[in-house]
């Protein structure tokens, strides 16, 4: 008995540890990318800014990356890709939520677009300045790694934290609270981009986390998320 009980006990710990590393590599990337321009080209944090849709798109493309890839070895059923009225309903429900919170953006800031209700990385609006065909590739992939990129990355973290702890049942599940956290964390960085003011953008990705979180659990599919994110981070940029 004990000793099924100490297998059991070292699976969970085994299988947390997993999705606890891909997050810490994740950040491998980013630095990287982050950091060459700044100590061997000498690029000014001005001048990091003002390139942020190839930095900041590259660093959060790798960022994504080890995410995405354990989150194509996870079954189906794990990673929330149900049945079709499922992923229709997550589909309406990650577009619903994104209107209801534009309508917070707008009564709170008077705009739609940009701002710093979300941080205010500017990448997708930089490449859309861009000329052409440019401006689409980079606008494109920016949308991409920042949108449904970003998704699936907490999508991953959810549904890996939730196996390795067994809390598949509950709505607000460990996986759930865990990963709203560990997302917002990064978001720190942003206070060295763009001021003390992004400080509160922590505290905003929280709240995303958890919404997101939310969709994946009621609908039961990665959709929502996906949709809800891109919507919403598309729009803050």
């Amino acid at each position: 008995m004990n000793s099924t009980s100490d297998q059991k006990s070292h699976h969970r710990y085994s299988a947390f540890i997993v999705p606890l590393l891909i997050y810490l590599i994740s950040f491998i990337g980013p630095a990287i990318v982050m950091g060459i321009p700044m100590t061997l080209l000498g690029w000014s944090k001005d001048y990091q800014l003002s390139h942020l849709y190839v930095i900041g798109t590259l660093g959060q493309a790798l960022m994504d990356l080890p995410a995405i890839i354990m989150f194509t070895r996870v079954r189906p059923d794990d990673r929330g890709r149900g049945r079709t009225r499922d992923r229709v309903i997550s589909v309406g429900s990650g577009l619903g939520c994104a209107v209801i919170l534009a309508g917070i953006r707008i009564a709170l800031t008077g705009r739609l677009m940009g701002g710093a209700f979300m941080g205010g990385v500017p990448a997708f609006t930089q490449s859309l300045a861009l000329a052409w065909p440019w401006n689409v590739v980079s606008a494109s992939a920016a949308l991409l790694a920042y949108g449904p990129g970003e998704a699936i990355f907490v999508v991953y973290l959810i549904t890996a934290f939730d196996t390795a702890m067994d809390s598949q049942r509950p709505v607000f599940s460990w996986g759930v609270v865990i990963t709203a956290f560990l997302w917002a964390l990064p978001h720190i960085a942003n206070v060295f981009y763009l001021g003390w003011g992004a400080l509160s953008n922590v505290l905003v990705m929280v709240f995303i986390g958890l919404a997101m979180g939310l969709l994946l659990k009621v609908t039961r599919s990665s959709l929502g998320p996906i949709v809800f994110w891109t919507l919403v981070n598309g729009t803050s940029a």
